[in-house]
């Protein structure tokens, strides 16, 4: 099965899926502060873990709400900026500052509404940090050990780092069972616009028929 099958496959069922709104999350560089955060990062992963089971444990949320609580997870713990900068690669230098504001916008509405229309999933998996190295000034890596009740547990590494700006640590990548999510974005959202001749309003408009359409995505 290729890196990108396996993806797939762990990407339509599995509680990182649901949570890991990262399907798409990518390396960012920060001001180096020569700090290890290895014992923030780890609380800072299992809080969002439990956090997320809450709220995928609560089926008397309606969907509005979900949605709404799910974009607040998903902005307080991503950088969304790095994730659009790294999905788009070189693409991202060829675009101006509107069709730049309008990707990253469509980007994130296209996670809340995928990941919340895949809630209804969520089959009792258990989430907890196994252990956190330091790779870098500022940069952790967050092991974490999913447990399936009707399948094999999957490990996932998440690359936390700190912003030096406002103190604050986010997720920039989700490797699962050592496939980076954020490289297999990328390749989807290149592919793309590569048949699209290069223009970034194809890619654009597979955000928004997701957006419209989240169950029928979660499909593929």
């Amino acid at each position: 099965m290729s890196p990108t099958a396996i993806a797939r496959h762990l990407t339509r069922r599995s509680f990182v899926a649901l949570i890991g709104a990262a399907a798409a999350l990518a390396p960012l560089s920060a001001h180096a502060q020569n700090k290890d955060i290895t014992k923030e990062a780890g609380p800072f992963i299992q809080s969002l873990g439990e956090k997320a089971i809450a709220l995928l444990s609560d089926k008397a949320v309606v969907i509005e709400k979900r949605n709404q609580e799910f974009r607040k997870l998903f902005d307080e713990s991503f950088d969304i900026s790095a994730i659009g900068r790294f999905t788009l690669g070189r693409y991202w230098r060829g675009l101006d500052d509107g069709k730049r504001q309008e990707f990253l916008k469509l980007f994130g509405e296209m996670i809340v509404a995928t990941y919340s229309a895949r809630f209804t999933d969520y089959s009792g998996e258990t989430f907890k940090v196994s252990g956190a190295r330091s790779e870098g000034d500022n940069h952790a890596l967050v092991s974490v050990l999913i447990d399936r009740p009707s399948a094999a547990p999957v490990r996932v590494d998440w690359r936390v780092l700190k912003n030096d700006q406002d103190g604050k640590l986010r997720i920039v990548d989700l490797v699962v069972e050592g496939i980076s999510l954020s490289v297999t974005q990328q390749q989807e959202f290149t592919s793309v616009i590569q048949r699209g001749g290069g223009e970034i309003e194809p890619l654009l408009a597979v955000l928004r028929e997701r957006i419209a359409s989240p169950a029928a995505a979660n499909k593929g």
